[in-house]
């Protein structure tokens, strides 16, 4: 545990530690990096969903039943 930030609570640098010693990473900045890295990736994928369902919102109501909603995207895909 000895590259395991000491800024961490006991059980966070145990946990980074395991995780370090699994191999798939050289040591705890690694591990922390990709770790940013995929919370980053994430909070995009989150923004840019929000952002569609706010279009999709903000679209109004479809004059269209479900069923024919249904099949405008059948046949779109099709």
């Amino acid at each position: 545990m000895a590259d395991t930030p000491n800024s961490f609570a006991e059980p966070a640098r145990e946990w980074i530690a395991q995780r370090v010693a699994t191999g798939a990473w050289p040591d705890a900045e690694a591990y922390l990096s990709d770790l940013v890295e995929r919370d980053r990736k994430i909070a995009e994928q989150r923004a840019a969903l929000k952002a569609e369902i706010d279009k999709g919102l903000a679209s109004g109501i479809s004059p269209h039943s479900l069923d024919e909603i249904f099949e405008i995207a059948m046949a779109r895909i099709a």
